[in-house]
């Protein structure tokens, strides 16, 4: 699959209608730059460098649009609240004031003969956008290396990502009266503070502001480090996708991301979780799909009693919860990859802690009393042969096998 990223949500100075568009080889270095000027020429030049093959083209504009009226998606009004993230509204009623929708775009390219689907497709078999935004992978990069982020109690470590903010390196950001020389400084000190990151390859940045001169060239060489910075993320999503946060819906509007523990932590603190109450078992068959393999595991099912089911998995899904307590309580859990495991009804699951490749023996936790969903660890002297109660740090998992008893049948 052909990666690529482009830049479209700054608005372009008069007279000037080029957009840069960057094509990543597997290792994430930039292999290709191309300057293009609307929606034929965009399409036109992904089509040349996909080169036949399946693509994901990162964007920063958005993707997903309910059909709603409104100004702002929920996802926007999620990552204001959350991360403090200043982002521009990106609802169907602010699409006017969007310089190119996405859905122009998928036209655009559906039209030249590239249909995609809005999102990415994690089996790389069919064309995809995946919708990102510079300004917050600027910041989650930043915060990951930064000293900031080391060993401090939550409370804190959540008030300071918050309070951090990318520095500003684009025209429109800039104040009025500043020149090109000032931006070069503003571009150079965010070159800086990034240094050196893994499938994120900026030397063509630094290569441009070398020669950069005018405020045209270094208007372009901020543009291409927004292109990257999206072609990079999308990237990362596919090789990585427990890296990264797909944060919101895919109905709704949503944002992929870098994050670590901490980002994931915020986007579900207010969320609300699903309840435990027991459902029809054809509703658990149609919730796991193709996902899951389904056994019965009682003899006989009695009327006015819930049955019970087991589900093994292909694909194991991966998890991660924070080691707070003597249990495992799911709204401190976060989905990383793999299938999502319905939480209704579900009894007991079956996990092996990460990293994959491990001999270390399957774990098995079961459903506690407590009202709010949780698992107590059992047995629990075979979890502290493997890590410590209590130590506040962030660990891995896999579900292996997750038990469900099912509404009684009447």
């Amino acid at each position: 699959m052909k990666l690529l990223g482009i830049e479209l949500a700054i608005p372009l100075p008069e007279g000037s209608g080029a957009r840069t568009l960057v094509l990543l080889g597997n290792d994430g270095s930039v292999e290709k730059i191309q300057r293009v000027s609307g929606v034929p020429a965009i399409a036109a030049a992904v089509g040349n460098l996909a080169d036949g093959e399946p693509f994901l083209l990162g964007v920063d504009i958005p993707v997903v649009v309910p059909a709603k009226t409104a100004r702002v998606r929920p996802v926007e009004s999620l990552l204001r609240r959350r991360f403090r993230q200043k982002m521009n509204a990106g609802g169907r009623a602010a699409a006017e004031d969007s310089g190119l929708p996405g859905e122009t775009l998928m036209a655009g390219l559906a039209t030249a003969g590239f249909p995609c689907l809005p999102y990415p497709d994690r089996d790389r078999r069919q064309c995809g956008l995946a919708e990102t935004l510079p300004a917050l992978v600027l910041k989650s990069l930043l915060w990951q290396s930064s000293p900031a982020a080391g060993e401090r109690d939550l409370a804190s470590q959540e008030e300071l990502f918050r309070a951090w903010t990318a520095p500003v390196y684009r025209r429109n950001a800039l104040p009025a009266r500043a020149g090109w020389a000032d931006q070069v400084i503003a571009l150079e000190t965010t070159l800086a503070a990034v240094g050196e990151i893994d499938g994120y390859d900026f030397s063509t940045v630094r290569d441009a502001l070398r020669s950069a001169s005018s405020v045209e060239d270094t208007e372009n060489a901020a543009a291409l480090f927004d292109a990257i910075l999206i072609g990079a993320t999308a990237r990362r999503y596919l090789e990585a996708p427990e890296s990264c946060l797909f944060a919101g819906e895919r109905d709704d509007g949503y944002l992929i991301v870098p994050a670590d523990s901490l980002m994931r932590r915020l986007w579900l603190s207010d969320g609300g979780q699903a309840s435990g109450e027991l459902f029809p078992q054809a509703s658990l068959r149609e919730r796991l799909g193709n996902e899951a393999r389904l056994r019965a595991m009682d003899l006989l099912n009695v009327p006015g009693r819930p049955s019970r089911l087991e589900a093994t998995f292909s694909d194991s899904p991966l998890y991660e919860f924070d080691n707070i307590d003597e249990m495992l309580w799911w709204k401190h859990c976060r989905h990383l990859a793999g299938p999502k495991i319905p939480v209704n009804g579900l009894q007991e699951i079956q996990i092996e802690l990460e990293p994959e490749g491990s001999t270390q023996a399957s774990l098995r936790l079961v459903r506690s009393r407590h009202q709010a969903l949780s698992f107590r660890f059992d047995r629990p002297e075979a979890w502290r042969r493997h890590l410590p109660t209590r130590d506040n740090r962030t660990y891995p998992f896999r579900v292996l096998r997750a038990v469900y008893e099912t509404a009684p049948s009447a």
